[in-house]
């Protein structure tokens, strides 16, 4: 997609005004703190049952706050002192302990009161009964700067940018140990990512660039309150998200040492088609004290209304909690080492289903226009993007939600593929027609749903047959020239919006390797359709396809071993049979990557080649400043199959810190090495590290039947005491789990495996641990075990085992 340079500029606004909020006397301190832990889901069989209502989630270790009697009118509450044990009474604005009481609300299981804490910036808003706290939602905060000589690991910008080397990715990668987060993502600078709320059901997504700031569109507090103003000025912005993983965003804009504006916003539930209310709250708080509190709803207020309650403002964020924990309870559950990760992976889910109308999709955020207020993905004419078609479907599908990918397979065959294979979009890509029916063919290996796939068989044929006429064109060529099978056509979907188009029609490889890839993944289903079906036509079609794949492949291996330039080093391979000029190169080796049909061998050639020549950094494409994002599955998926687990954590690290902004966790298209943006908003960049994060954990094999458990997992994450958990995680032989526990100061390693009943793939659970240990004995459910690699710290588990198994590691 295009590359857009950011705009700048902020201009002032109105004074606040002031609002006196009383303190109350009671000073004692609650017997119990929280401490903001994320509550994950677990499935039973693991962790324990957890309860279905909602009320109940994220409560993590809540303070003991007793309280005796409401007054929703008067809007405060009595509550026991627990030094005297006598009631309080605390009223709205007015502080018990470390909570400031912000409203009094009424929900059909009863009254609740909405407590804060407001000193730690990092507090929590607290929904309590008169039994307990029923929702807890912390809230995160990151600078969006960074602090002066710290970056480019003491390398100048020019340097980095200049070098034809990954300077960057060779010395995070240096020595044998994993690399580091913290030192990945201080080597560049924070992202400073426009923002965006919304809803499923509206077509307006409200969006806000640096620190909420909106330009003559939405509601912008800065307008009203100089501080926020002041602090934007500063580049003084700190972001974050309110419930962990909600689309609830949050800006904090410093005062002083002790004093902060907070604005905090999210769509109401549900939305309006045209138009997409939200709310707004901006505090101006001193130490623990609320100074003031100002409550917006979708306007600013103007005669005869003023502005809204403030429990109208907390009862519309429990109720958007309860509508997101019941449509997004994933049916994958992980509890790692890493507490914000599952939050991280939720939260980018979410952003993806708030970017649609309803189940249509959308490439990223409405384009704005207006004055300095940064381009967006918005526009139609790019909502039949293939990649994110792809990158959807398959984020949600290994995450164990079917049915929402089974809805965007329907939407997008239904409206977008025409009957002939083509498709409503404007510049069609033939690698991403490769990965269309891949994703499509896992949709079916997880779910065996065979009545979606037979409703669009026709469109799924006519891909298949488009696939076939281009091929035959590729041989119209003399057989000893070195594009003879190489399917042409387009890599880059805005290769169509170039002078003279069609010159882009070019033999890349990656037509070859994503064809090669969709021929072989759909041929098994139908194979297995057929065979269920007992429909020998479609039976007979899979096959030929399976053999179509093959030979797919081996016109392409015969074209890059004749393409490979030796001579240079590293050894250098095109993206384009003959080395051809084109449009779209960057994407061509991506998918090439992806696609798992290039030998490993071949694998490195591109890579080293990339990185060797400017065009990697930290294993994200690159080229000269800019970096990518939203191609970034080919060489994370590529280091986990061909087991470059150190390599793969770079890129993973990397994308994390440099691919979304640090506080609201939102992706970009691309970036700067100065930490400006190259692109905007766009889901495939936003679903990338929920996808990279299941495949970390569990990684199927494409062409045979292994399954890898913990395949690429960092090597802290087994330190002595912790634990690893993954249940009911999806792969085309069954759900697998398993749960890996360190006692690795003692020499041991404790892993209980879940794999389901008929599977038929071979296991092996990788046990990365840190501090050098060699694996030297294995007990499976009791007994010695002989089948482990000490070298590759692999337990290999045999075909045919399911069920619980237990396994002993000792070092």
């Amino acid at each position: 997609m295009r590359r857009y340079a950011p705009r700048s500029g902020i201009p002032t606004g109105l004074e606040a005004r002031r609002v006196r909020i009383r303190r109350s006397r009671a000073w004692s301190f609650l017997a119990a703190l929280f401490v903001p832990t994320a509550l994950l889901f677990l499935s039973p069989s693991l962790l324990g049952e957890h309860p279905g209502n909602p009320s109940a989630a994220d409560l993590g270790t809540s303070p003991s706050i007793q309280i005796q009697g409401f007054d929703v009118e008067k809007q405060k509450v009595a509550v026991t002192d627990a030094s005297t044990h006598q009631p309080v009474s605390v009223a709205k604005g007015e502080n018990f302990g470390p909570w400031t009481l912000m409203a009094v609300i009424e929900e059909p299981e009863g009254n609740l009161a909405v407590f804060e804490e407001l000193m730690d910036r990092r507090g929590s808003i607290i929904y309590v009964d008169k039994r307990r706290v029923v929702l807890n939602l912390p809230k995160s905060l990151e600078p969006t700067s960074a602090v002066p000589g710290t970056l480019y690991r003491g390398r100048t910008e020019e340097e980095i940018a200049q070098s034809k080397n990954d300077i960057l990715g060779q010395e995070l990668l240096a020595g044998t140990a994993d690399p580091d987060y913290g030192a990945v993502a201080a080597a560049l600078p924070p992202l400073r990512v426009p923002s965006f709320v919304g809803t499923r059901q509206s077509d307006d997504k409200p969006t806000f660039a640096f620190g909420g700031f909106s330009d003559e569109i939405y509601v912008d507090l800065g307008k009203l309150f100089s501080g926020i103003r002041d602090a934007r000025a500063r580049n003084d912005v700190w972001e974050g998200l309110v419930g962990g993983w909600l689309p609830v965003n949050r800006f904090v804009f410093p005062t002083s040492e002790r004093g902060y504006w907070e604005e905090t916003m999210f769509a109401e539930e549900p939305g309006h088609f045209w138009t997409q209310p939200v709310w707004y709250r901006a505090l101006l708080v001193d130490g623990a004290q609320l100074k003031e509190a100002h409550y917006y709803y979708h306007h600013l207020p103007f005669p005869p209304r003023g502005e809204p309650a403030p429990a109208e403002f907390y009862k519309a964020l429990y109720h958007v909690h309860a509508v997101w924990s019941r449509d997004l309870n994933p049916p994958m559950k992980i509890d790692v080492p890493d507490p914000s990760l599952r939050e991280f992976c939720l939260h980018a889910l979410v952003m993806e289903e708030i970017t649609r109308v309803g189940d249509h999709p959308k490439y990223g955020y409405p384009p704005l226009g207006g004055i300095n207020v940064f381009g967006g993905y918005g526009y139609n004419n790019v909502d039949t993007f293939q990649d994110t078609f792809n990158t959807s479907v398959v984020a949600f599908l290994e995450w164990g939600f079917f049915d929402v990918a089974g809805r965007y397979i329907d939407d997008y065959f239904t409206n977008s593929v025409r009957d002939d294979g083509s498709i409503d979009t404007r510049g069609p890509e033939i690698g991403q027609y490769g990965k269309m029916l891949a994703a499509v063919a896992k949709y079916y290996a997880y779910t065996h749903d065979d009545k979606l796939l037979r409703k669009h068989k026709k469109k799924l044929q006519a891909v298949v047959e488009l696939f076939r006429m281009l091929r035959k064109q590729s041989k119209e060529v003399p057989s000893s020239d070195i594009t003879y099978g190489i399917i042409r056509g387009w890599s880059e979907h805005d290769s169509s919006l170039k002078i003279d188009p069609y010159r882009f029609m070019q033999p890349h490889f990656s037509n070859n390797a994503e064809a090669a890839r969709g021929f072989h993944d759909l041929g098994e289903v139908w194979v297995e359709m057929g065979r269920r079906l007992g429909d020998v036509h479609l039976e007979k079609e899979g096959r030929d396809m399976l053999q179509e794949s093959a030979e797919i492949k081996k016109e392409m291996d015969s074209a890059i071993d004749r393409s490979i330039d030796p001579t240079q080093q590293p050894p250098y391979v095109p993206a384009v049979a003959g080395d051809t000029p084109t449009y779209g190169k960057e994407r061509a080796y991506m998918e090439m990557l992806e696609s798992a049909e290039l030998t490993e061998k071949q694998a490195r050639v591109v890579t080293d080649s990339l990185a060797a020549r400017g065009e990697s950094l930290f294993g994200l494409p690159r080229g000269g400043q800019y970096y990518n994002g939203f191609l970034d599955f080919g060489p994370a998926y590529a280091r986990l199959l061909y087991d470059w687990p150190r390599e793969f954590l770079l890129l993973y690290y990397a994308h994390r810190a440099h691919i979304y902004s640090r506080g609201n966790w939102t992706a970009v298209e691309g970036a700067k090495i100065d930490g400006t943006l190259a692109g905007p908003y766009c889901t495939p960049s936003e679903v990338s590290i929920p996808t990279f994060t299941k495949w970390m954990l569990v990684f199927e094999d494409p062409d045979e039947p292994v399954v890898w458990l913990a395949k690429a997992t960092p090597r802290v994450w087994l330190e002595p005491g912790k634990t690893i958990t993954v249940a009911d995680a999806p792969t085309r032989f069954g759900n697998v789990g398993y749960q890996l526990h360190s006692d690795i100061d003692q020499g041991k390693i404790s892993a209980v495996l879940h794999l389901p009943e008929g599977y038929r793939a071979a296991t092996k659970l990788r046990l990365r641990v840190p501090g050098g240990k060699v694996l030297s004995t294995v007990r499976v459910n009791g007994a010695p075990w002989t089948d482990f690699s000490p070298e590759r710290e692999v337990v290999n588990i045999p075909s045919g085992r399911e069920g619980k198994i237990t396994v002993e590691i000792s070092y």
